[in-house]
Parts: C-alpha cells; sequence; structure tokens
C-alpha cells in the first residue's frame, strides 16, 4: 500500500495554482518535484508530461484532472496537488476548466508504480463531497492530511 504521508508532503500541495497554460500548470506543479531530486529535469519531465497528455488527456469530469508520466528524470514516484481557484484553469480545450489537479511523476524503470496511487485518488475524487471538502480545504497540511485519512480497498 502506498503511504500518502510519506509520498505528499506539504510542500508538495499547492494552493492557488494560476499558470495560464498546461505547460506552465505542469512546470509550477512539478517544481517541487524537482527541489525534491525526484526529477531530475524539470524541462524534460514537463515535456514528457506534454507528450502523454496528447494521447489522451488526463482531465475527468467534475474539473479533475490526473496528469501522470512515465519518464527516464523520474527517480521515483512523485505526487503532488494542486488547487485552482474558481473558476478554475483551462486544462483541456474540450473541456470544463480544472479546480483540483493530482500530478505523478512515474519512473520509467518502473512503468506501473502509479497504478495504485491512481487508483486510490481516483477512487477518492469519484465522490463529489470528499473533492468538495479537499477544494475548501484552507492549508497543504489539511490537504495532506485529507488525502492520507482516506481509506481505500483496491478491488
Amino acid at each position: 500500500m502506498i503511504d500518502l504521508k510519506t509520498l505528499l508532503p506539504r510542500h508538495h500541495v499547492l494552493l492557488q495554482v494560476a499558470s495560464a497554460t498546461r505547460a506552465d500548470i505542469f512546470r509550477e506543479l512539478a517544481t517541487p518535484l524537482d527541489a525534491d531530486g525526484i526529477v531530475t529535469d524539470l524541462d524534460r519531465f514537463v515535456f514528457d508530461l506534454e507528450q502523454r497528455e496528447r494521447q489522451i488527456t488526463t482531465q475527468v469530469e467534475q474539473g479533475i484532472a490526473f496528469p501522470h508520466a512515465r519518464s527516464a528524470v523520474a527517480r521515483s514516484l512523485g505526487l503532488t496537488v494542486g488547487i485552482a481557484s474558481e473558476p478554475g484553469l483551462v486544462f483541456s480545450e474540450t473541456r470544463e476548466p480544472v479546480r483540483l489537479l493530482f500530478l505523478i511523476a512515474v519512473p520509467a524503470f518502473a512503468p506501473t508504480a502509479h497504478l495504485p496511487l491512481l487508483q486510490r485518488l481516483a477512487a477518492f475524487a469519484h465522490d463529489p463531497t470528499r473533492t468538495q471538502r479537499l477544494l475548501a480545504c484552507r492549508t497543504p497540511g489539511q490537504i495532506a492530511s485529507t488525502l492520507a485519512r482516506f481509506k481505500f480497498k483496491a478491488p
């Protein structure tokens, strides 16, 4: 089981994400991963995220996106959470604005390492009440704690 307390330190939670383009959103969210050495080349990781997103969007309904990419510059599994103010950010031209983003760095040497994390986050986000509660959090610590407390049983 993935320990979100370890995987999501408070400085990996970004309140008030306000970047104008998707690439800038990726850069803003990936900066803590770069600062911690989880990602060793920020530009390359942002490129990998864009390439992945061009294949098929990671945005789901209710203004939530799960951008993730397997990357040779990801040294380990990494996670950041971003919250955008109303009305949200344009992430996909064909969908509603995004307010909640879960960015995942996936090491190329472990291409499926993110699947349990993605399952858990998707299960959390599937319930609009939970996501609204998360969006109402005022501090990175509250967000990290709310996600860590979520009990998920894999199918």
